[in-house]
């Protein structure tokens, strides 16, 4: 009688755990479910009209760092519109852009001793600022 009383006094903690854990999952035994959400992807904002242009070396703001504005022709740069320098924030504004439109900003920067590096941003994400990082 007491293996009998010891058999179901172990199958009813057994399926007291299986009850218990179906929602439960201790350390990421089983696994992380996909997400299910999607990102939507950057739209342009289509009351923005200025975009501001940062250019970086290790953290630390470039000023008087050239910086080209071009036309956008199929993610490639188009036309020079024009140039404008950094200020000592690193940073410099262009105005007048047209709405939600594409558009291509450029610069080059040398380190001492280096070789030059380009780096180039194209399409509408201009709304909301870029950072040229070094």
């Amino acid at each position: 009688m007491p293996k009998r009383i010891l058999m179901l006094a172990f199958a009813a903690t057994a399926l007291a755990l299986v009850a218990c854990n179906s929602g439960y999952n201790p350390n990421d035994l089983y696994g992380t479910a996909e997400p299910t959400a999607t990102i939507a992807p950057e739209t342009p904002n289509p009351t923005v009209s200025s975009a501001i242009v940062t250019v970086e070396v290790s953290n630390s703001p470039v000023p008087n760092q050239p910086v080209n504005l071009y036309t956008d022709t199929n993610g490639n740069t188009g036309t020079l519109i024009s140039t404008q320098m950094t200020d000592s924030t690193g940073t410099t504004t262009f105005n007048g852009l047209t709405p939600a439109a594409n558009y291509c900003f450029t610069t080059s920067y040398k380190p001492p001793g280096g070789l030059p590096q380009n780096a180039s941003q194209c399409g509408f994400y201009w709304f909301a600022g870029i950072t040229f990082t070094f």
